[in-house]
């Protein structure tokens, strides 16, 4: 009898910032609940790269992966002068390493992969330069590599808040160790702000305090230098971009489950998706620590603005298609920076299977049916597109998906999640 039970992943949102916020802290965090996917695999090769000093230890009860992560300036790091560092094709490590490498003795050469070498950049290398950052990038059309050194004096510097919030949370990261105070003006819209926030939290945790304050037109934010992260031992919370695939293949399938330890506040943005199914029609219970949905046979189409919800973006799109009505997902032009295109994409793939729909620069309008074609689709090596082509396939069961293994940088569990929503018959199905 094949295992029912199904683990969701500690949050990567969290834990990628929580590492390099470790690995500046004076002296050693253990860290809970690590997820292993490809991502957070090559932020720790990158740490390692480094001299950062961490060690895998069992969890605490002998499931959940736990690190122990030693400061950048603990005796057990063996801190090298030059370092090279290939960041793949995570968009968040390359963003938030360029900053981390400001603050570190020597020159830090960073490389990245083909996709990741399109995705932009240049903000955040021009606010780290108004910080007094030394920043060398390769002539002629790509920037790669890119070479830093040591050196953030503090300051003042203005960056557009509309490509990409992993600008502002890199600047903030390591602001506190720059020489004198640093201010950031963002200008509005800002995209992805509970990103931000979020960000925030994480350094408020780690006893470094950073101040937001809203404005009309633009957000300031105000690191006071001196601050220092202190060690903490923390539990990271379950994933809720993940989390929301598992509502979503419940929804399509209308199969009744309840997600239990999940924290409805670790990450506003994503888990606003749970409130636009219930405005589609679900009937969901919101506790303080699950989240349940009893009934989703009718769907009705909404519209919503999902700027600060990026990574559910394709999610909605692949329960909109068998919605009543039209769905349309509006202030979402950063999507077209991600690991693909993602508005241009969607698009493409899903007329290969007759679906309905339309994109403007930022937004994705679909129309809800139940007949689709057989067809085979490609994930373009974009790890939401592939999962977003994985929801609808639990209903267009005959379509093929062609590199559908890259969900691995985010969520290597996916298919076997689905699998098992898909095979839980009539009985809620219950995950911890």
């Amino acid at each position: 009898m094949k295992e029912k039970k199904i683990h969701i992943p500690g949050s990567k949102y969290v834990v990628n910032r929580v590492l390099l916020i470790s690995a500046l802290a004076s002296g050693k965090s253990s860290i809970y609940n690590v997820p292993g996917n490809q991502d957070i695999e090559l932020l720790l090769k990158s740490l390692k790269s480094i001299g950062i000093c961490f060690s895998e230890v069992d969890g605490r009860d002998g499931k959940e992966r736990r690190l122990e992560v030693w400061g950048i300036d603990s005796p057990r790091c063996n801190l090298k002068k030059t370092r090279e560092i290939d960041v793949g094709e995570s968009g968040t490590l390359l963003r938030f390493l360029v900053g981390y490498a400001c603050l570190l003795d020597g020159e830090t050469t960073i490389t990245a992969g083909t996709r990741n070498r399109e995705r932009p950049i240049e903000p955040l290398i021009q606010s780290l330069e108004d910080l007094g950052a030394e920043i060398t990038v390769a002539m002629g059309k790509s920037l790669y590599p890119i070479r830093i050194k040591k050196g953030l004096a503090g300051g003042r510097t203005v960056v557009n808040g509309d490509i990409s919030s992993q600008f502002i949370s890199s600047l903030l990261i390591v602001s506190p160790y720059a020489e004198n105070d640093v201010e950031i003006k963002v200008l509005k819209p800002i995209v992805s702000s509970d990103y931000i926030n979020l960000t925030i939290r994480e350094m408020e945790r780690f006893g470094v305090t950073a101040k937001r304050i809203c404005n009309e037109k633009d957000d300031l934010f105000r690191i006071q230098a001196g601050q220092r992260y202190s060690p903490r031992n923390l539990n990271i919370p379950k994933d809720w971009s993940s989390t929301n695939y598992l509502l979503a293949a419940s929804v399509i399938l209308n199969k009744e489950i309840k997600i239990y330890q999940i924290d409805t506040g670790s990450n506003s943005g994503e888990s606003e998706f749970v409130f636009i199914l219930q405005r589609m029609g679900c009937k969901i219970d919101i506790e303080s620590d699950s989240v349940s949905i009893h009934n989703s046979e009718i769907l009705n189409g909404v519209e919503v603005d999902m700027k600060d919800s990026p990574d559910s973006v394709l999610t909605l799109v692949a329960v909109a298609l068998f919605a009543g009505g039209t769905t349309t997902v509006k202030n979402i032009s950063h999507l077209m920076h991600k690991e693909s295109d993602r508005i241009k994409q969607v698009e493409k793939e899903l007329k290969k299977i007759g679906a309905h729909i339309k994109t403007t620069k930022d937004s994705i309008t679909i129309v809800g049916q139940n007949q689709l074609h057989t067809a085979t689709t490609e994930s373009h090596n974009d790890h939401r597109l592939a999962m977003c082509l994985g929801l609808i396939k639990l209903r267009n069961r005959n379509m093929k998906i062609v590199n559908e293994e890259c969900v691995k940088k985010s969520f290597p569990e996916f298919w076997e999640c689905m699998r098992k929503i898909d095979e839980g018959g009539e009985e809620c199905l219950e995950i911890q």
